[in-house]
């Protein structure tokens, strides 16, 4: 397999397999170019906000992003929100999902975090149990009426 590269998305990525791989979780590669664009605008221009990437060749494979909550207690501490994991079916199993958090929590240790946090679903968290992440509390939803 050709060397694997993390960093953070390029609109480039829009077109080079970014929305594509986010299909693996729920089909994103009907956005129109605009709208893509629009998201990654507004997501770029936010510096509590990042995506990154796995890149091969010039082919996005994996992404994930993160958002940093500022908060009141910890003395004002920051926490790390995980998003959106996700790699191309064809390259799983590879390391790159492994790789591309690991980048998530380099850059929440960088922007000063205490602690990150994700949620999963049960036969995922060996996978994080492996990155260090430990069982901590459960996840509740509230699915607001929506049209997205």
């Amino acid at each position: 397999m050709t060397e694997i590269k993390i960093r953070k998305l390029q609109k480039k990525d829009l077109a080079n397999g970014f929305l594509h791989s986010l299909d693996s979780l729920r089909k994103s590669s009907d956005l129109s170019p605009k709208k893509a664009q629009s998201i990654f605008d507004k997501i770029s221009s936010d510096p509590n906000e990042a995506i990154y990437v796995a890149v091969i060749g010039s082919k996005v494979v994996g992404a994930a992003s993160i958002i940093i909550e500022q908060k009141f207690i910890h003395r004002g501490g920051k926490a790390g929100h995980i998003e959106d994991v996700v790699v191309a079916k064809e390259f799983q199993g590879k390391g790159i999902g492994q790789k591309v958090v690991q980048a998530l929590l380099g850059h929440a240790e960088k922007t000063g975090c205490y602690k990150t946090i994700l949620d999963c679903s049960d036969d995922l968290i060996p996978f994080y149990e492996k990155l260090g992440f430990k069982k901590y509390s459960n996840a509740m939803r509230f699915d607001h009426r929506s049209k997205t």
